[in-house]
C-alpha cells in the first residue's frame, strides 16, 4: 500500500546528507547553476552590505560565488554532511566566516547580525507550520533593513515530481518539496511574515 513520506528533521537530514554526499548529484543545485544572477538581482534595490547568510547552503555554491565577490558570508544547514563539506571546501578563503549545523527554530546567529538571508529554493522544503517558525528566526538575526531574499520553483505541480519508493511504498517529491508558490502566493506569504517584498516575479 502507498503512504505518503511524513517529513520528520530526522528524515529530512537523512535525505540531504545523502545528496551531500552524492557529488554526482551536486550539477542540480540551482546556486551552482545561477549564483551570480541571484547575487545580481539581490543588489539591484542597493549594495549588499554585512554579514549574508545562506540558509539551506547545501554544497556551499553560492556562498563560494559570494566569497568571490568580496562578500563575508556564514552558510547553515540543516544537513551535518553538508556542513562538513562546506568547511572543508571553503577553509581559509578570505570572508568565510564559517558553516554551521542549524535549526529552523534557532539559527546560530546573533539577533541582528545578519545584513541578509539567502533562501535558495527552501521554502518549498518546508511545511507552513515550519516556513513560519523559521521566518520568525529571519527576523531575529537580520539587521534593521536587512534583506531575505528568496527563491522557490514558479508554480510548481507537486504531484507531478512524486515518486513511490518501491521497497516500502512511501510516496514523496522526488527534491523533497512540500509546498509550490506563485508570485501572488509568495509575496502575500512575504507579507503575512512582516517583510515588504521589493521585487517579485
Amino acid at each position: 500500500m502507498y503512504h505518503p513520506v511524513e517529513w520528520t528533521p530526522e528524515r529530512v537530514e537523512r535525505f540531504w546528507n545523502f545528496y551531500s554526499a552524492n557529488a554526482a548529484a551536486h550539477g542540480s543545485y540551482f546556486s551552482q547553476r545561477f549564483g551570480r544572477a541571484i547575487i545580481r538581482l539581490a543588489q539591484e534595490p542597493g549594495k549588499l552590505s554585512g554579514i549574508l547568510v545562506d540558509f539551506g547552503c547545501g554544497p556551499g555554491y553560492l556562498v563560494d560565488e559570494l566569497l568571490r565577490q568580496g562578500f563575508a558570508c556564514k552558510a547553515i544547514d540543516v544537513s551535518t554532511q553538508a556542513v562538513d563539506h562546506v568547511r572543508k571546501r571553503l577553509a581559509g578563503r578570505p570572508g568565510f566566516l564559517g558553516a554551521f549545523v542549524g535549526s529552523l527554530d534557532r539559527l546560530p546567529l546573533q539577533d541582528g547580525e545578519a545584513g541578509a538571508v539567502f533562501l535558495i529554493e527552501v521554502l518549498e522544503h518546508l511545511s507552513p507550520k515550519d516556513a513560519t517558525i523559521a521566518c520568525a528566526e529571519f527576523r531575529r538575526v537580520l539587521q534593521p533593513g536587512g534583506r531575505l531574499i528568496v527563491t522557490v520553483p514558479n508554480e510548481e505541480n507537486l504531484q507531478a515530481n512524486s515518486v513511490a519508493c518501491p521497497d516500502c511504498g512511501c510516496v514523496f517529491h522526488r527534491m523533497q518539496h512540500v509546498q509550490s508558490f506563485s508570485s501572488a502566493s509568495l509575496s502575500r506569504w512575504l507579507r503575512e511574515m512582516g517583510f515588504e517584498p521589493v521585487f517579485v516575479a
